[in-house]
């Protein structure tokens, strides 16, 4: 009912927002293009005319029909150019205007990820997060993936994990384990800003996103405690002066129906008071049994401009989702993975994780002068977590099977959580010269503090059932039971407070006009305060100093060379210190990390495409490892550390578009990622879990151009592919390799766009990964489909 609902609102929303001038194609009035000086189509500009506003289209085309002949003025305006306003007469008939070229502002380019992007296709030009201050991307002497946001709206992404394959990231573990260059990232940047780690939460919802930018590499010398395989930064979308109003319906596979909306312009006449509402709903079945995908979004933001050189932005983001972290799929006993149904889970009705998040941010960027900037960000965090769920007792090995090894015993518990996080950063940035070089320097400071609060855990002592897929009449009833469960207050002796300081420099000097070099330095300090606010509260302290340096050179031919080293630290997480021992005694030791990169970017098809290559190998020491993950208890945990692990590889990047018409996005990556040296020598040159010695996908969108009623029709593939994975914690075992094609097609027509995606256009059935060779194993949905309508009030 809920679904028929949604349904009906939506269609009854677009049907009465829809004015009969739409689908009219030869109505008197104008039509024109809108490009930049290098030619490239700027879609979303406002095209204002007698009181009508229009947007271009992702072609950079407009119309407006239905204009009596005389003289105008047509007024030009997108985020990121200098508005422009051309005279026009119009006569009976469709008046064609000459191509109309705006002019880059410079200006608009800020140092704090708080203005709206002006990117469009699917080429980045800038990246703020990487370096926090605003420099083109072929000047970053490193690696950085972006996903746009016309990427995103192509492919129909409603979380990273839907895009992560188009930046080389394996996502895997309902989101929770994401795989860049070898190595698992738990940390999740927005707006530059550290958040509560994706370990807890799912991933953010695309539609209310601007783009991910996937910096690769250690990041700790400019954020602090990262993964060193890399570290996603969420931008999210941000006020624009120029209204906006854009509505969509999409319904699919798996019984899922979504809407979303996105209006931003105005508050005030004179434009001092900007918003932008974001909005998104979805109700979905899963492709596994008894597991939901309900989501709802709501996401407002306001920017204050009271004066010249002074930008506030405020932006909050409600969450709730209504899902499950699925286990994986395991093998019945005395058969293999694949004969167990892709759709298989013990889960039962009324099962369900409810994970509710809030966030605030602030924002402001003050200049002081015209060279000196001023920037502070903020971002509170909350999370809670109510988690419900039948699960199969994989764990107990041989004592979890039962009638003849086909049937598995079944467990249940509920988890009850808290957390929340505070963030801050202020840093202020100058550009200068002394003598014959000049300097883009910048000095800060960054907090975060973080408080984990494990809650309470109930659980049945004994199993309370069993499953058997292959013969259902040996199931147990477990739905609507009532079970005699346990309780564990997590809540005092297990609650943490994670405080990090850092103080950080960077400096990018340019020696002539070519040459770049980047210095910087971080000091780092974290105290974790353990079992918080109790009488055996224990305080553990790390710290430490993390130089980078990097060169780039760049040369006429729009090619730009560069080398870097980088370093990385992630102190010991509370969880380790809470739970278990070392194994041989002695405390856990911080990790360390860095990393060598050698590339070159080079910019093709005048500028609209680059493509990036670099070589790199990643070394990291003190590595954790649970010796025994198959534990009951938390408790008994034994963790050891490896001597040192390293990741080796090569990747090519390309992203942008072959002419007007031709958008494309590919990558590859070889990745050798192994035990380089450990405790036990019979460890070393084993395999990283879940990094594959080849990864790649390719994406590629044509659109016709100005050819009448096809004008706007365009069609999308692509196909994704991976060598075979080593298992996580049993990487001498493998899941296989595999190849899967997506497809599209759009069709755009004035301010209505359709699109229907294909994804797995054979339904292949494939794993992303898998945790050991009898037990989780995650694999990639099957063949789904999803229309999408969208129209622009």
């Amino acid at each position: 009912m809920q679904l028929k609902l949604l349904a009906f609102f939506f269609g009854i929303f677009i049907s009465a927002s829809i004015p009969s001038t739409v689908f009219g194609q030869d109505r008197p009035g104008i039509a024109g293009m809108i490009r930049n000086e290098a030619g490239q189509p700027v879609p979303h500009a406002s095209v204002s005319i007698n009181n009508q506003t229009v947007i271009s289209s992702a072609s950079g085309s407009f119309t407006i029909p239905a204009l009596p002949p005389g003289n105008y003025k047509v007024r030009v305006s997108s985020v990121g150019y200098q508005p422009k306003e051309i005279s026009v007469t119009v006569t009976t008939g469709q008046s064609e205007l000459p191509v109309i070229t705006l002019t880059s502002s410079v200006g608009e380019l800020q140092t704090v990820e708080i203005t709206g992007r002006r990117d469009d296709g699917y080429k980045a030009s800038y990246s703020f997060a990487a370096t926090k201050i605003a420099i083109p991307v072929t000047e970053i002497p490193s690696t950085v993936s972006t996903i746009t946001q016309e990427l995103i709206r192509d492919r129909q992404a409603v979380r990273f994990d839907d895009v992560a394959r188009n930046t080389n990231v394996r996502v895997t573990n309902n989101g929770r384990s994401v795989i860049i260059r070898g190595f698992v990232s738990t940390n999740r940047l927005i707006n530059g800003l550290r958040t509560l780690t994706d370990n807890y939460r799912f991933a953010a919802i695309s539609p209310v996103v601007e783009s991910y930018e996937v910096i690769k590499g250690p990041s700790s010398s400019m954020f602090g405690n990262m993964s060193p395989g890399g570290v996603i930064n969420i931008v999210t979308k941000k006020p624009l002066a120029q209204k906006k109003q854009q509505v969509s319906f999409s319904t699919g596979s798996f019984n899922t129906v979504r809407g979303d909306l996105d209006f931003t312009g105005k508050v005030t006449e004179d434009g001092t008071v900007l918003y932008r509402i974001n909005a998104f709903g979805q109700l979905s079945d899963t492709w596994y049994q008894n597991m939901k995908d309900d989501a709802f979004t709501l996401a407002p933001s306001f920017s204050f401009l009271p004066r010249e050189g002074t930008r506030i932005n405020v932006d909050v983001n409600y969450t709730r989702l209504i899902t499950l972290e699925n286990d994986g799929l395991f093998p019945f006993k005395g058969k293999s993975i694949d004969e167990t149904p892709i759709d298989f889970t013990v889960f039962q009705p009324g099962d369900r994780n409810k994970t509710t998040t809030t966030s605030i941010n602030f924002s402001l960027s003050q200049r002081i002068t015209k060279n000196i900037h001023f920037n502070l960000s903020y971002l509170k965090d909350f999370l809670k977590w109510d988690d419900r769920r039948h699960s199969a007792e994989i764990y107990l090995g041989d004592a979890a099977w039962s009638d003849g090894d086909s049937s598995i015993s079944v467990s249940y518990w509920e988890w009850e959580s808290k957390m929340d996080a505070d963030n801050a950063t202020g840093y202020l940035t100058a550009d200068f010269n002394t003598g014959s070089l000049g300097h883009k320097a910048l000095i800060g400071y960054d907090y975060n503090v973080s408080l984990f609060n494990w809650g309470t855990y109930r659980y049945n002592n004994a199993p309370i059932g069993k499953v058997n897929v292959y013969d259902p009449t040996k199931s147990t009833n477990l739905d609507g039971a009532v079970y005699d469960l346990a309780t564990v207050n997590y809540s005092l002796a297990n609650r943490t407070r994670d405080y990090a300081n850092g103080i950080y420099f960077q400096d990018q000097v340019s020696i002539g006009e070519r040459l770049k070099v980047l210095l910087g330095l971080r000091y780092e300090d974290y105290t974790f305060r353990l079992a918080y606010k109790t009488p055996t509260e224990d305080k553990v302290s790390q710290e430490a100093w993390l130089p980078k340096i990097g060169i780039t050179y760049n040369f006429p031919s729009n090619t730009h060379v560069y080398g870097s080293y980088i370093t990385g630290f992630q102190p010991v997480s509370s969880g380790s210190l809470i739970y278990g021992t070392v194994e041989g005694g002695g405390e856990l030791k911080p990790e360390y990390s860095n990393q060598f990169e050698f590339g070159a970017k080079q910019e093709l098809f005048n500028k609209n495409l680059l493509l990036t290559a670099a070589w790199y190998q990643i070394k990291k020491i003190n590595v954790t490892q649970l010796t025994n993950p198959t534990v009951a208890d938390p408790n008994d945990r034994i963790w050891r550390q490896l001597g040192e692990v390293t990741s080796t590889g090569f990747e090519v990047e390309f992203n942008g578009r072959i002419g007007p018409s031709f958008s494309v996005n590919g990558a590859y990556n070889y990745n050798d990622a192994r035990i380089t040296g450990d405790i036990d020598p019979a460890k070393i040159n084993e395999k990283l879990g879940l990094a594959p010695l080849h990864q790649g996908n390719i994406w590629a969108k044509y659109e016709i151009l100005n050819n009448g009623l096809l004008d706007g029709l365009g069609f999308g593939a692509g196909m994704n592919l991976s060598s075979k994975t080593p298992m996580l914690q049993a990487p001498a075992q493998t899941t296989p390799g595999y190849t899967v094609a997506d497809a599209a097609i759009f069709y755009k027509v004035n301010r209505v766009s359709l699109s229907l995606n294909v994804n797995n256009v054979f339904n292949k059935r494939y794993y992303t990964g898998a945790v050991r060779e009898r037990e989780r194993y995650y694999t990639g949905a099957p063949r789904n489909l999803m229309l999408r309508v969208g129209y622009s009030l």
